[in-house]
């Protein structure tokens, strides 16, 4: 087991290392990793974050453990390995994987099973307060350039509003506010690597921001790591639980990930598709109470859902629910149009 400042790295920026890592080969080759993660009471731990770093610290691969806790990573060529897993209201836990040999191409490997256990890091609340604001003392020079490229951004002059930016950083490397707009402007630009690398900076300067973690879990989404996104979005929502939306931003990553699962591959497979859809509903449920039945795009994803589950009717209904609550949605005739396609789906189906 690592130091406590080792182990004390946040879920942000793990993955911000993966997607800066060099994506390993998929040959069927090396040494193979399989674990499980369970909690200090035994129970199987899905969906937690599991890390693969090297013997001295660096970041090489990230997964999510499926439903019945259980990891694996593949195709490795060291000899020493530390896995860590984190989630939410958990302590992380490493464990390190030693090898005997070293391999040579095309060599199978050897195996090795590590058991992780999780501790509840707040006896197991999820009631953080949510965020405060953060309040810097700011040099005045670094303000007027952070104020200038509020303007030029407005005025649709990106080039200027990132050059105004960076001067703000350069003279207040922890600027938070210039580091965050930066941030934000990168990812619109679709230049993901490095507005990643100002979105830890920000996170470094103020790890208790919840929109640091939605903006990379925006980030990730993008990408199409939806399982590690939806982690991200609950982290979010864990240091702001007020903002119901976060929720809604879980869910959503939840049901894009069964929607890359072929339900008809494996035993498996299925279960891990049920299992997201199911984790889906229950936040989106969650999300519409909280809320006083008031947030309608839960609708939408709840239909999302029904659809997937082979029940066109239900999910007509809630697009219909969803109708009632915002009539004059932009996109009310697409919306209209797919409850009659879902409606004729339902009526052959019977």
């Amino acid at each position: 087991m690592r130091s406590s400042c080792r182990l004390s790295l946040p879920i942000f920026f793990l993955v911000l290392l993966l997607c800066l890592a060099t994506e390993i080969s998929a040959a069927a080759q090396g040494h193979t990793i399989r674990g499980k993660v369970r909690n200090s009471s035994g129970v199987n731990m899905p969906r937690v974050t599991v890390s693969l770093e090297s013997g001295n610290g660096a970041l090489l691969n990230q997964t999510v453990s499926n439903n019945e806790g259980d990891f694996t990573f593949t195709n490795l060529d060291d000899n020493s390995y530390v896995i860590t897993a984190s989630a939410p209201d958990y302590s992380p836990a490493s464990e390190r994987v030693e090898f005997i040999r070293k391999i040579n191409p095309g060599d199978p490997g050897e195996m090795r099973t590590v058991e992780i256990t999780l501790v509840s890091s707040s006896g197991g609340g999820t009631t953080r307060p949510p965020s405060i604001r953060f309040v810097q003392n700011v040099p005045k020079p670094a303000e007027e350039q952070y104020i200038l490229a509020l303007a030029s951004l407005k005025e649709r002059r990106a080039a200027d509003g990132i050059k105004s930016l960076e001067k703000a950083i350069e003279i207040f490397p922890d600027y938070f506010d210039a580091r965050f707009a930066l941030a934000h402007q990168l990812i619109l630009d679709k230049k993901f690597t490095p507005a990643i690398a100002q979105l830890d900076e920000a996170r470094r300067i103020n790890p208790k921001d919840d929109r640091v973690f939605e903006a990379f879990g925006m980030v990730l989404s993008g990408q199409g790591k939806f399982a590690v996104a939806a982690r991200v979005f609950a982290e979010a929502a864990n240091l702001n639980p007020r903002n119901l939306n976060y929720l809604v931003l879980e869910a959503t990553a939840l049901i894009d990930e069964a929607s890359q699962i072929d339900p008809n591959k494996s035993v498996t497979s299925r279960e891990e598709r049920d299992y997201a859809l199911n984790e889906a509903q229950g936040l989106l449920d969650k999300a519409y109470q909280l809320s006083g039945k008031k947030l309608a795009t839960v609708h939408l994803q709840m239909a999302r859902i029904h659809e997937k589950r082979g029940d066109p009717s239900a999910a007509a209904t809630e697009l219909e629910q969803y109708l009632r609550q915002v009539p004059n949605d932009k996109k009310a005739e697409q919306i209209r149009s797919a409850i009659t396609q879902l409606r004729t789906s339902a009526t052959k189906k019977n």
